[in-house]
């Protein structure tokens, strides 16, 4: 009888001892995820610094959002302004409100700053205007102006670096690796020395572990980027994944191409430069050449004019 107590008491207690460790270590997961969640909104804009102030990016994320939900601009507009945003290495869904909350602020702090300018200055009134309206305008086209040369800088380097990507890719394949994980690998390796090359493969490696096909994932590489060299990727690369040709020589033959392409826009930039360069010689070498070959005659032919 007593040693059967002893045994309820024991396994009573070790209950007690395993409900303890599970509700402990249920508390630490939740406050896990509540750490998280206060990040992930701070780095949204959600929240501000200490004492609940939001700050400069977090309203005009505020402002954008309720743009975009007021449906003043249409789908079309909003995917496109998307579209352009995911190619010049943003998050659409983090960098729209902020783009647009931009666009609207601007608009509408600029034209003050024209007005106050303008009565600064004591201009007339159609000077006045015309200062409000440029400003205006200017305020307008300043985020678009920004992004699109994001976008070109972020083009350019992800083309620059796709070919050492595919022979980093050969060998993650020859080592046996699936094109998932390589494709990751190969993200991680560029992540110092080409950002932008790294996220575009990043993204492709995430979104063939989500998309129920992943032939989409790599077409996505190019409508995301619009490329000729990225559309072409994505297209092999599917085609690979859907006959089952060798991948590795696949991309063998790509980045040769990348590479041969690259050199003949080389090339071609070399070849213009004449062109460019003969303005310039005729305003500033021409004249240098023409007073030294005939400052002497010209000298000559004064001095002979003037002992007749």
């Amino acid at each position: 009888m007593t040693d059967d107590l002893a045994t309820r008491v024991g396994i009573g207690a070790l209950l007690l001892l395993i409900a303890s460790a599970a509700s402990l270590h249920h508390g630490r997961r939740q406050a896990r995820v509540t750490a998280r969640i206060a990040q992930v909104r701070k780095a949204a804009g959600a929240g501000g610094p200490a004492g609940g102030r939001l700050t400069l990016s977090g309203l005009l994320r505020q402002l954008g959002a309720r743009i975009v939900a007021s449906g003043l601009l249409s789908p079309k507009n909003l995917h496109a302004f998307e579209q352009t945003l995911a190619s010049s290495g943003f998050r659409p869904s983090q960098a729209l409100p902020l783009f647009l909350g931009a666009k609207v602020a601007l608009l509408l702090a600029l034209p003050i700053v024209g007005l106050v300018a303008a009565r600064v200055f004591e201009a007339s009134f159609t000077q006045t205007m015309l200062a409000v309206a440029g400003m205006a305008m200017a305020g307008l086209l300043a985020p678009d102006l920004v992004i699109r040369r994001l976008r070109r800088q972020y083009l350019a380097a992800v083309e620059r670096g796709m070919p050492d990507a595919l022979d980093l890719l050969v060998i993650c394949a020859e080592a046996g690796l699936p094109l998932e994980t390589g494709l990751a690998r190969v993200a991680e390796e560029l992540r110092e020395s080409n950002r932008p090359t790294s996220l575009e493969l990043g993204a492709i490696a995430s979104e063939m572990k989500i998309l129920p096909d992943r032939r989409q994932a790599l077409i996505n590489l190019g409508l995301r980027t619009g490329l000729d060299s990225t559309i072409q990727l994505g297209g092999t690369l599917a085609q690979t994944l859907q006959f089952g040709t060798p991948l590795t020589q696949a991309l063998r033959v790509l980045a040769q191409e990348m590479r041969d392409i690259a050199l003949m826009r080389f090339e071609e930039r070399a070849a213009r430069l004449p062109v460019f360069l003969t303005i310039p010689m005729i305003l500033f070498i021409l004249p240098c050449v023409v007073f030294v070959v005939g400052g002497p005659a010209a000298v000559q032919v004064i001095e002979m004019m003037r002992g007749h």
